[in-house]
């Protein structure tokens, strides 16, 4: 009877064992992947929740460090800009140099006492008065005239070692140069006084004939001081005030130069 129980007792562990068995493997073939996908589904849409913001930030991360390379590559090129301006503007400025010694060292006015000179210096305040050019006592004579590529602009007034200095024709101070007036087939020689700024024009006056003269006849230094050096280009007639008295005459000169722009100038003096 004893031996029968413990039969029947084995019997149903077995079954129990196998049945215990069974349900495992139904449970990890059926239901294991159900389950899985619930659990995992949750998980997948938390680590998507939660790695937005970190995507956000490192997209963010990449488009700052993209403006600041662009920023960098502007500042640069900016830099290289303004470095291209300085160096286009240095090399207009020499070719105008350049251009205006080319000028300068074509003209002949029959004298070996002439030669290009560099302006080094002038004032802002007598801009319209004086300059100051590069050369001294062994190149240079007072009384000197000075032209630029166009016509006469002034006369060296004083000459230390190693400079001179300039008086405009436009200072409107005194000049006192001797001029002849050229109108085709007629010359008149008079004395080149002083600058209007008010008409811009230089005033001649002392005349020695009251012939009539056209507008735009043609003005040229007369070298009749003997001190000077003649048929130096001054400017044309523009207008006149006639009086009895030639010598009382005025006539009213555009100068041919501008004295605005002077790098260099040429200095022309008697033999």
């Amino acid at each position: 009877m004893k031996k029968l129980n413990l039969s029947r007792l084995f019997f149903w562990l077995t079954s129990l064992a196998l049945l215990a068995l069974t349900l495992v493997l139904l449970f990890r073939v059926a239901i294991s992947p159900y389950l899985s996908m619930i659990i995992r589904n949750p998980v997948t849409k938390i680590d998507a929740i939660m790695s937005k913001p970190f995507a956000v930030i490192m997209e963010g991360a990449k488009e700052l460090d993209s403006l600041m390379s662009a920023f960098s590559e502007n500042k640069h090129l900016k830099k290289e800009l303004r470095s291209y301006k300085l160096e286009q503007l240095q090399v207009d400025k020499l070719k105008s140099e350049n251009r205006e010694l080319k000028e300068l060292l074509g003209l002949d006015y029959g004298t070996d006492n002439q030669f290009a000179v560099r302006m080094i210096s002038r004032n802002p305040y007598n801009w319209n008065k004086s300059l100051v050019i590069d050369s001294g006592k062994r190149e240079i004579k007072e009384k000197s005239l000075v032209t630029s590529e166009l016509g006469l602009i002034g006369r060296v007034t004083a000459v230390s070692q190693s400079s001179a200095h300039v008086e405009l024709l436009t200072s409107g101070k005194n000049i006192d140069l001797p001029i002849k007036i050229v109108d085709k087939d007629k010359v008149i020689y008079g004395n080149l006084k002083a600058f209007k700024s008010e008409s811009k024009t230089m005033v001649a006056s002392e005349f020695n004939s009251n012939d009539s003269i056209s507008l735009d006849a043609k003005v040229y230094t007369s070298g009749l001081d003997g001190e000077t050096v003649a048929d130096i280009p001054v400017g044309k007639v523009t207008g006149f005030k006639n009086a009895a008295d030639k010598l009382k005459r005025r006539i009213f000169i555009k100068l041919y130069a501008d004295t605005d722009n002077l790098d260099y100038v040429l200095v022309v003096g008697k033999e």
